[in-house]
Order: C-alpha cells, then structure tokens, then sequence
C-alpha cells in the first residue's frame, strides 16, 4: 500500500461527529478497525464498508505530529481474504473513515494465520483534539519510540556484558578446581 496514494476518506458522520464532540469540549474514541476484501474510491456519505469481513480493536496508535497518527491492527482466525478496504469507527459505531482504492489490494489475511495491518491516519481535516484512539487489550508494542529503543539497546549491552562476566567466573572457577586437583 503507497501511503501517497491512498489517504483516509472521513466521512461525512464521522466529521460531524468531531465537529459536536468539540463544541461540547470532549473527545470521541476511535474504537476499531475493520477489513474488507472490496475495492472501490471511498465516498464521504458512506456508513459501512462495501463487505466488511472482520473487526478488531486498534492494537497500537502512536501520535506522530501534524495531525497524523500511526496505528496497527491485527486480524486473525480462520478466514482467508484479501484487505481491500479499511474501516475505522467510532466506539459509538459510527463509521469514521475509510481507506480504500480501485483494483488496489492493502495486505491479505491468511487461513488461520495473522495478518499485521499498519497504517497512517492523517488527521488535519477534523477539528484538533476532537479523537483520541483506545487501544484494546492485546497491545502490539510495534510502534516504538526512540526512548523505547534506546532503553532496550542499554538492556542488551548490560545483559551482553554479564554475560561476559558470568563466563569469565566460570573460566577461573574451572582453573581453580584444576589446581587444586593437582595438589
């Protein structure tokens, strides 16, 4: 999927629904993602999708500025079909927007496989903290921070360097039974 080419179509219902959520001083919820397997341009008066096959909660969302979210799904089970079309709601239910393009395929979900969806939210066109995104119980981590990863990259070298201590007690353990075998 070219993230250039195919953007987030919010529907009609679901910038309403900002719009209201703004002026009462609230934020609404993304809630969920769902896939489809058709593929067609997205129109703005829609309120489902063409053939929705599967819906799960958002496994991760991370805000990256400028009105843009990254976010990832996972679709898993036993059905086997081709992500053509996304959608995105509301945890009222209200189809938020859609991601979606002629004869284009997005990812595919394999028989009784998992299928990691990642995708980009450009957010500029609804009113500013109009959403928030409420990830589900089984959290991805696969979006990490750049202080996420430098913690890890310290654990790792603290971690390699035990281990390098711990071998170099076993090698003077193992010569000091040596000697004192020879005694």
């Amino acid at each position: 999927m070219s993230e250039d080419t195919i953007k987030l179509v919010i529907t009609r219902k679901g910038l309403d629904e900002c719009i209201s959520a703004k002026a009462k001083g609230i934020q609404l919820s993304l809630k969920w993602v769902s896939a489809g397997d058709r593929a067609y341009t997205p129109n703005p008066e829609q309120m489902t999708l063409q053939n929705e096959l599967q819906r799960v909660e958002f496994g991760e969302f991370k805000d990256i500025g400028e009105s843009q979210i990254q976010a990832v799904a996972k679709f898993s089970g036993p059905d086997e079909y081709p992500i053509r079309e996304l959608g995105f709601w509301l945890e009222d239910g209200t189809l938020f927007g859609v991601i979606s393009a002629p004869n284009t395929m997005l990812n595919y979900k394999a028989r009784d496989g998992h299928c990691i969806q990642p995708f980009t939210l450009d957010l500029s066109a609804i009113p500013t903290d109009s959403i928030t995104v409420e990830v589900g119980t089984e959290n991805l981590n696969i979006i990490l921070t750049e202080e996420m990863i430098t913690m890890a990259c310290a654990f790792i070298q603290s971690q390699a360097i035990s281990t390098r201590e711990i071998h170099h007690q076993m090698l003077i353990t193992e010569r000091l039974r040596h000697i004192e075998g020879l005694l």
